[in-house]
Protein backbone atom coordinates (compact mmCIF):
# COMPACT_ATOMS: atom_id res chain seq x y z
CA UNK A 1 0.00 0.00 0.00
CA UNK A 2 1.09 3.92 -0.56
CA UNK A 3 1.09 6.03 2.03
CA UNK A 4 1.19 9.84 1.92
CA UNK A 5 1.74 12.57 3.92
CA UNK A 6 0.45 16.10 3.80
CA UNK A 7 1.95 18.89 5.02
CA UNK A 8 0.60 22.19 5.54
CA UNK A 9 1.96 25.26 3.49
CA UNK A 10 3.04 26.74 7.38
CA UNK A 11 5.22 23.75 7.96
CA UNK A 12 6.93 23.57 4.14
CA UNK A 13 7.39 27.61 4.77
CA UNK A 14 8.81 26.91 8.06
CA UNK A 15 11.33 24.37 6.24
CA UNK A 16 12.60 26.78 3.46
CA UNK A 17 13.27 29.41 5.89
CA UNK A 18 15.04 27.19 8.03
CA UNK A 19 16.91 26.32 5.19
CA UNK A 20 17.94 29.48 4.05
CA UNK A 21 19.43 30.68 7.88
CA UNK A 22 21.53 27.53 7.85
CA UNK A 23 22.88 28.80 4.05
CA UNK A 24 23.60 32.14 5.24
CA UNK A 25 25.15 31.38 8.34
CA UNK A 26 27.35 28.62 6.64
CA UNK A 27 28.41 31.52 4.63
CA UNK A 28 29.46 33.65 7.64
CA UNK A 29 31.29 30.79 8.93
CA UNK A 30 33.61 30.82 5.84
CA UNK A 31 33.78 34.61 5.26
CA UNK A 32 35.53 34.35 9.14
CA UNK A 33 37.56 31.83 8.50
CA UNK A 34 38.91 33.60 5.26
CA UNK A 35 39.74 36.93 7.28
CA UNK A 36 40.77 35.07 9.63
CA UNK A 37 43.31 33.45 7.51
CA UNK A 38 43.74 36.35 5.83
CA UNK A 39 45.11 38.08 9.30
CA UNK A 40 47.37 35.24 10.17
CA UNK A 41 49.35 35.66 6.10
CA UNK A 42 49.63 39.34 6.87
CA UNK A 43 50.93 38.97 10.48
CA UNK A 44 53.61 36.51 8.94
CA UNK A 45 54.66 38.83 6.18
CA UNK A 46 55.03 41.37 8.85
CA UNK A 47 57.00 39.51 11.31
CA UNK A 48 59.43 38.51 8.48
CA UNK A 49 58.26 34.89 8.20
CA UNK A 50 56.77 35.27 4.54
CA UNK A 51 59.41 37.71 2.61
CA UNK A 52 57.43 40.58 -0.05
CA UNK A 53 57.50 39.44 -3.68
CA UNK A 54 58.34 42.83 -4.35
CA UNK A 55 60.11 46.03 -2.84
CA UNK A 56 61.77 48.74 -3.41
CA UNK A 57 65.25 48.95 -5.71
CA UNK A 58 68.44 48.72 -4.10
CA UNK A 59 69.71 52.81 -3.83
CA UNK A 60 73.37 51.99 -6.26
CA UNK A 61 76.06 54.45 -5.00
CA UNK A 62 77.62 55.89 -7.76
CA UNK A 63 79.69 58.36 -6.17
CA UNK A 64 83.18 58.20 -7.42
CA UNK A 65 86.39 57.68 -5.27
CA UNK A 66 87.86 61.04 -4.37
CA UNK A 67 90.98 61.95 -6.87
CA UNK A 68 94.02 61.98 -4.83
CA UNK A 69 96.13 64.84 -4.99
CA UNK A 70 99.30 65.20 -6.89
CA UNK A 71 102.94 66.23 -5.12
CA UNK A 72 104.55 68.23 -7.45
CA UNK A 73 108.19 70.22 -7.27
CA UNK A 74 108.07 74.33 -7.89
CA UNK A 75 111.45 76.14 -8.25
CA UNK A 76 110.67 79.37 -6.88
CA UNK A 77 112.55 82.98 -7.38
CA UNK A 78 110.86 84.63 -4.21
CA UNK A 79 107.62 84.83 -2.44
CA UNK A 80 105.60 88.21 -1.79
CA UNK A 81 102.93 89.62 0.08
CA UNK A 82 101.17 91.04 -2.83
CA UNK A 83 100.28 90.21 -6.37
CA UNK A 84 101.72 93.69 -7.63
CA UNK A 85 105.40 93.18 -6.17
CA UNK A 86 105.77 89.76 -7.56
CA UNK A 87 104.77 90.96 -11.18
CA UNK A 88 106.91 93.69 -10.31
CA UNK A 89 109.66 91.34 -9.62
CA UNK A 90 109.45 89.21 -13.07
CA UNK A 91 108.86 92.49 -15.07
CA UNK A 92 112.80 93.49 -13.59
CA UNK A 93 114.23 90.45 -14.82
CA UNK A 94 114.62 89.07 -18.48
CA UNK A 95 115.09 85.99 -17.61
CA UNK A 96 111.65 85.59 -15.68
CA UNK A 97 109.72 86.15 -18.79
CA UNK A 98 108.36 82.65 -18.61
CA UNK A 99 107.51 82.81 -14.79
CA UNK A 100 104.22 82.78 -13.66
CA UNK A 101 102.79 84.34 -10.26
CA UNK A 102 101.50 81.25 -7.91
CA UNK A 103 98.99 82.52 -5.04
CA UNK A 104 98.21 79.89 -2.06
CA UNK A 105 97.18 81.48 0.83
CA UNK A 106 97.54 85.01 1.35
CA UNK A 107 100.92 84.63 -0.27
CA UNK A 108 102.63 85.65 -4.27
CA UNK A 109 105.12 83.08 -5.22
CA UNK A 110 107.08 83.72 -8.38
CA UNK A 111 107.71 80.24 -10.34
CA UNK A 112 109.79 79.23 -13.48
CA UNK A 113 108.61 75.64 -13.73
CA UNK A 114 107.15 72.60 -12.23
CA UNK A 115 108.08 69.28 -12.14
CA UNK A 116 107.04 65.51 -11.69
CA UNK A 117 110.34 64.44 -9.79
CA UNK A 118 112.73 66.26 -7.42
CA UNK A 119 114.95 65.68 -10.04
CA UNK A 120 113.29 67.81 -12.85
CA UNK A 121 113.97 70.90 -10.90
CA UNK A 122 117.42 72.61 -10.60
CA UNK A 123 117.84 74.74 -7.68
CA UNK A 124 121.06 77.45 -7.39
CA UNK A 125 121.61 79.30 -4.59
CA UNK A 126 123.49 81.81 -6.46
CA UNK A 127 120.77 82.75 -8.51
CA UNK A 128 118.27 82.69 -5.26
CA UNK A 129 115.88 79.72 -6.17
CA UNK A 130 115.50 76.55 -4.82
CA UNK A 131 113.10 73.55 -4.87
CA UNK A 132 109.85 73.47 -3.17
CA UNK A 133 107.61 70.59 -2.45
CA UNK A 134 103.74 71.30 -3.60
CA UNK A 135 100.53 69.61 -3.31
CA UNK A 136 98.13 69.68 -6.18
CA UNK A 137 94.01 69.18 -5.72
CA UNK A 138 92.63 69.29 -8.93
CA UNK A 139 89.54 67.75 -7.93
CA UNK A 140 86.88 70.72 -8.69
CA UNK A 141 88.09 71.20 -12.12
CA UNK A 142 85.97 68.87 -13.51
CA UNK A 143 82.88 70.98 -13.07
CA UNK A 144 84.14 73.32 -15.51
CA UNK A 145 85.17 71.18 -17.95
CA UNK A 146 88.62 70.43 -17.10
CA UNK A 147 88.73 67.29 -15.87
CA UNK A 148 91.60 66.31 -17.78
CA UNK A 149 93.76 68.65 -15.93
CA UNK A 150 95.20 66.08 -13.29
CA UNK A 151 96.40 63.92 -16.68
CA UNK A 152 97.79 67.21 -18.29
CA UNK A 153 99.97 67.57 -15.52
CA UNK A 154 101.41 64.46 -15.02
CA UNK A 155 102.37 63.99 -18.73
CA UNK A 156 105.71 63.02 -19.59
CA UNK A 157 105.51 63.94 -23.21
CA UNK A 158 104.07 67.20 -25.00
CA UNK A 159 102.14 65.54 -27.70
CA UNK A 160 99.98 63.23 -24.61
CA UNK A 161 98.54 66.18 -23.50
CA UNK A 162 97.07 67.45 -26.66
CA UNK A 163 92.87 66.12 -26.80
CA UNK A 164 91.62 68.44 -29.25
CA UNK A 165 91.32 65.52 -32.06
CA UNK A 166 90.53 62.61 -29.83
CA UNK A 167 87.52 64.96 -28.28
CA UNK A 168 86.27 66.23 -32.21
CA UNK A 169 86.67 62.18 -33.20
CA UNK A 170 84.85 60.77 -29.96
CA UNK A 171 82.21 63.68 -30.06
CA UNK A 172 83.12 64.52 -26.43
CA UNK A 173 84.16 68.27 -26.84
CA UNK A 174 80.91 69.89 -25.48
CA UNK A 175 81.71 74.08 -24.52
CA UNK A 176 83.87 73.86 -21.36
CA UNK A 177 86.09 70.83 -22.57
CA UNK A 178 86.50 72.60 -25.63
CA UNK A 179 87.70 76.02 -23.26
CA UNK A 180 90.06 73.58 -21.59
CA UNK A 181 91.59 72.57 -25.31
CA UNK A 182 91.81 75.86 -26.05
CA UNK A 183 94.01 76.87 -23.43
CA UNK A 184 96.16 73.68 -23.75
CA UNK A 185 96.97 75.13 -27.34
CA UNK A 186 97.88 78.15 -26.37
CA UNK A 187 99.83 77.12 -23.85
CA UNK A 188 101.68 74.50 -25.90
CA UNK A 189 102.20 77.43 -28.66
CA UNK A 190 103.96 79.29 -25.83
CA UNK A 191 106.46 76.73 -25.07
CA UNK A 192 107.39 73.12 -25.17
CA UNK A 193 108.94 72.83 -22.62
CA UNK A 194 106.54 70.67 -20.01
CA UNK A 195 107.68 71.62 -16.85
CA UNK A 196 106.48 75.51 -17.67
CA UNK A 197 103.18 73.93 -19.61
CA UNK A 198 102.47 72.71 -15.73
CA UNK A 199 103.60 75.82 -14.51
CA UNK A 200 100.70 77.83 -16.49
CA UNK A 201 98.22 75.28 -16.32
CA UNK A 202 98.42 75.68 -12.46
CA UNK A 203 98.67 79.22 -12.89
CA UNK A 204 95.42 79.56 -14.84
CA UNK A 205 93.48 76.86 -13.00
CA UNK A 206 94.39 78.38 -9.38
CA UNK A 207 93.47 81.38 -10.33
CA UNK A 208 91.84 82.88 -13.03
CA UNK A 209 89.64 79.36 -12.91
CA UNK A 210 89.91 78.92 -8.98
CA UNK A 211 89.37 75.07 -9.19
CA UNK A 212 92.87 73.97 -7.92
CA UNK A 213 94.24 74.19 -4.55
CA UNK A 214 97.56 74.16 -3.90
CA UNK A 215 98.88 73.69 -0.41
CA UNK A 216 102.05 72.57 0.91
Amino acid sequence: MKFGKRYSKVTVFMAMLHGVLIGVAAVAVIGLILVGTKGKDESATISGKELPAAGPAPVENSAQPAEKPLQLFAKQHGAFSSSESAALFIAEDPALAKAAVIQANDTYFVWTAVGLTEGEIDSSESEGTYRKAIIVDTSACGAIGAGKLRHALTQTEIAKINYLDEDKKEGKEDEKTKEFNKNITAITAFTKDLRIVRLHLLSHYSHTENCVKITF
